[in-house]
């Protein structure tokens, strides 16, 4: 699966941001079997790339990534709450201070995004 960890190229610090996320990744790294293959990406160049995720850094959340999010039926997991909040990814996620889930179900809706009934318990919707 094609990961786009994707970046403003206009705001300070998300490119690095890309970078390190793609970093993070094993270069060997399966799920259930199957392969994970992350790749950072201009927001710019979003619309013509394909993907099965997406992971938006800082200034990625605009409707370019909407776009493409609902165009490939992805699912957008991101660190940055006005992100979720404005509808432009589905998932917030953060662990620090402690274990914080946020769905935004009409961004979820738009891509044509389901999410498991068990999946649901566990996060907040927005």
């Amino acid at each position: 699966m094609r990961i786009a960890v994707v970046f403003n190229p206009l705001v300070a610090g998300s490119q690095d941001e890309a970078a390190q996320i793609v970093r993070e990744f094993p270069t060997d790294f399966t799920v259930s079997g199957i392969p994970m293959h992350p790749f950072s990406i201009s927001l710019d160049q979003i619309g013509q790339a394909t993907f099965g995720a997406v992971i938006s850094a800082a200034g990625a959340g605009t409707g370019a990534l909407r776009q493409a999010l609902s165009r490939q039926h992805a699912i957008c997991v991101t660190n940055h709450p006005e992100q979720v909040s404005a509808g432009y990814c589905q998932i917030y996620i953060t662990s620090q201070p402690s274990v914080d889930i946020r769905l935004n179900q009409s961004a979820s809706d738009a891509a044509n995004v389901h999410f498991a009934t068990a999946f649901r318990l566990m996060v907040r919707a927005l």
